[in-house]
């Protein structure tokens, strides 16, 4: 334990992902390095839940994350989804979300998406973020992913949760939903800033600044190379933007 932290039994099974959580903070300053450390924490998290993967097989898997996470957790963990032959079957949804307060309630609205085509009953959505909180936005995105879809199971997936996020997130969804949950995550931690507005020692401050994206309003001009890879891939006629 360190400073309200305790690691997972995923994490003690992983030493070296447990090594690139704790090293997050000293990353600051070093976008290109907090980038290359979030890519391999995705190819950690995707090795995690081979097993479970491998052992209830769906046609698809579905890999949802945020504009942000797209180029370096979402794109580590499904590279190494690819590697072990999961990526046939490997399909992404990437959204583009506004971080708004209300009356000191946060809410998450999705401003666009891109959204691979998959078996919409037969598939198996991971839902992936760099540190998981409030909830607020992992909610928004499963909200708009599952209205179209019917998983027959949801993996959460973040390299840092805040204690409590699994219930609560798992509270806000009808009884049917919450039971397909499957969390995976290597630290958890107990401390937020004064203001509340920050996880302990969670991913080292916000991701956004860390990645060097700058605020909020910025990262979301931003198309990132994967979706664009993917698009090209999946149509070949569409010229490069």
């Amino acid at each position: 334990m360190n400073n309200g932290r305790t690691f997972t039994a995923l994490a003690e099974q992983d030493p070296t992902a447990m090594t690139l959580v704790e090293e997050l903070p000293s990353l600051k300053g070093n976008p290109d390095g907090y980038r290359e450390a979030m890519r391999k924490l995705g190819e950690h998290l995707a090795d995690s839940m081979l097993p479970q993967l491998e052992a209830a097989p769906a046609k698809d898997v579905c890999v949802v994350c945020t504009v942000e996470d797209a180029d370096f957790l979402a794109r580590g963990l499904i590279e190494e989804l690819e590697s072990r032959n999961v990526g046939a079957r490997t399909r992404m949804i990437c959204m583009w979300n506004e971080r708004l307060k209300s009356d000191g309630v946060s809410v998450s609205p999705v401003l666009r998406t891109y959204e691979e085509s998959f078996d919409k009953d037969d598939s198996v959505f991971v839902i992936v973020k760099s540190i998981i909180s409030g909830a607020c936005v992992v909610k928004t995105n499963l909200t708009k992913a599952i209205s179209s879809a019917n998983p027959k199971r949801i993996f959460v997936a973040a390299p840092v949760m805040l204690k409590g996020a699994e219930d609560r997130l798992s509270r806000e969804f009808p009884a049917e939903v919450a039971g397909k949950f499957e969390f995976f995550h290597f630290a958890t931690d107990s401390q937020k800033s004064d203001d509340g507005e920050e996880v302990i020692p969670g991913i080292g401050g916000s991701v956004y600044e860390l990645l060097g994206f700058g605020d909020g309003k910025t990262k979301n001009k931003y198309v990132p190379n994967i979706v664009r890879e993917r698009r090209r891939k999946e149509h070949p006629s569409i010229q490069p933007a």
